[in-house]
């Protein structure tokens, strides 16, 4: 049982408890409620348990019943409709919680070893780029004749320095030595071009490639650089950092990238405050994949904010767009008007004083702060369940831990349950020492038999990609690993 559901059913023995304590019938309904509950995975159905519970409540309160001699000021009747709405809720958190489980089926295969390639291309541990330091992202080039074996898997998965990757599977990958892209490296913040990191590539059919970009701004970093150095005066991060997102384009199947728009231009997603140096972390940041949703035509993703920003609250924030080539397209959730609704804008040029205009509504996914927050690294549509999944990188400041959580609007999720902890890890792969990070799925069979060229469909069987950190960077270093997991329902 998963603990969310565990913690509720605690509450319900201990409301059962009173009940039994004046109402034998109640007994009767809570045993039958419970024994349901166990077995249903549907919640539909765990919700007709929850009403014929009450139902049997309403005939205990018609009922006449002999006064409790140790309780006589208590009413039997009205402690077995606490014991019924109980188990209304007990049964649909067991429904829930209890009916999904998502676990390792196989061993962990490593993908990319960042030692390993910096000896490869530079004679040494410690290559620029070849660090693991993004979720996995991987888009289909069809074969251009008719046999399927000259199809090519493109990967993306490093830092500030893009290097191509391809192969025939995203198991078989390997990385050319040549930097095809590297950060902007710009001292002013108020480009959104300074350390950048592809996160969230997508691809068409005719070779044209786009992908959102994670681009911080480091401000000790930059004190020799920028119209406005010295940006920072104490140690750095968590302080003199902030965040925001823009985006690259490729018409060569990410051979090689350049900005949509010269920058600031190519800005997609900023929080409606300019850099400052005394403000813990914070910014739009983080992306998760693009994916597109199976009905309505929009591409989603998910971006995260590490902490309260003026009226900008910390968390998970899911946006929008339905013309991808246009930076300016994408529109984040309000909660007030219940709807894809709010433009970002550019902290620096925008009207003063329309700060409430450009702040998104977060979701009910876990928040955290700067030092125990979630990330949004893969989001997903699973034709397995026929909602929407999204894998989550939690407190990586403390004990990392991998969650999930499942969704029927992109809007509201379900309870974030463990997906792998640091524990776990440890038993798949003995590369896990400091830490882990960056946690998606990969379905191999997205191209072929889910008719997905940019893997954000999943089934039954998708393979976890996540990246290991050894205890230093010449040893064991960082690892993109794959390791199989199974849903079940």
């Amino acid at each position: 049982m998963k603990p969310f559901a565990q913690l509720h059913m605690i509450a319900l023995v201990v409301l059962v408890v009173v009940a039994e304590e004046y109402v034998g019938f109640a007994r009767h309904i809570v045993n039958i409620a419970a024994y349901l509950g166990r077995h249903l995975v549907d919640i539909h159905l765990a919700a007709v348990v929850a009403v014929v519970g009450i139902r049997l409540a309403v005939v205990v309160v018609d009922t006449p019943l002999a006064a409790d001699n140790h309780h006589p000021h208590m009413c039997p009747a009205a402690a077995a409709v606490v014991a019924a709405a109980a188990v209304a809720v007990a049964v649909a958190y067991l429904a829930v919680c209890d009916g999904l489980t998502v676990v390792p089926s196989g061993p962990t295969t490593t993908v990319l070893s960042a030692v390993s390639q910096g000896h490869k291309c530079c004679n040494t541990s410690k290559c620029d780029g070849t660090i693991p330091d993004i979720p996995a992202r991987v888009f289909y080039q069809p074969s251009t004749t008719t046999a399927s074996s000259d199809a090519t898997v493109h990967m993306i998965v490093g830092s500030t320095a893009y290097y191509t990757m391809q192969g025939p599977t995203p198991l078989d990958q390997t990385r050319s030595c040549n930097c095809s892209f590297n950060k902007t490296a710009d001292g002013n913040p108020a480009d959104f071009a300074a350390d950048e990191y592809f996160d969230s590539p997508i691809s068409f059919g005719n070779g044209t490639v786009i992908s959102l970009v994670h681009t911080e701004f480091p401000g000790n970093r930059f004190n020799n650089s920028g119209p406005n150095a010295p940006y920072c005066t104490t140690k750095g991060y968590p302080e003199c950092w902030t965040v925001t997102i823009g985006l690259v384009i490729s018409h060569d199947w990410g051979k090689t990238f350049e900005h949509a728009a010269p920058p600031p231009h190519h800005l997609v997603a900023s929080v409606p405050y300019g850099y400052n140096q005394t403000q813990l972390a914070s910014g739009w940041g983080d992306p998760s994949n693009i994916m597109k949703h199976p009905t309505d035509g929009y591409y989603y993703a998910a971006i995260w904010n590490r902490h309260q920003v003026g009226l900008q609250a910390p968390g998970i924030c899911m946006m929008r767009s339905n013309s991808l080539l246009d930076p300016t397209s994408w529109r984040a959730y309000s909660g007030k008007t219940k709807s894809f609704s709010v433009k970002f804008a550019d902290p620096y040029t925008m009207q003063p004083g329309t700060e409430e205009d450009h702040v998104c509504t977060v979701t009910n996914l876990p928040a955290g702060s700067v030092e125990d927050g979630c990330a949004a690294h893969g989001l997903f549509y699973s034709k397995y369940l026929s909602k929407f999944v999204v894998t989550l990188g939690c407190d990586q400041a403390r004990t990392p831990v991998f969650k999930l959580a499942t969704s029927d609007d992109l809007v509201t999720w379900s309870p974030a349950q463990d997906l792998l902890t640091m524990a776990e890890a440890k038993n798949q792969s003995s590369k896990v020492v400091r830490g882990m990070n960056y946690p998606t799925f990969i379905d191999m069979s997205a191209p072929t038999d889910l008719n997905d060229p940019n893997y954000y469909t999943i089934g039954q069987h998708p393979y976890l990609y996540w990246v290991s950190i050894g205890d230093n960077p010449e040893d064991i270093g960082r690892n993109l690993l794959a390791t199989p997991f199974t849903f079940n329902k």
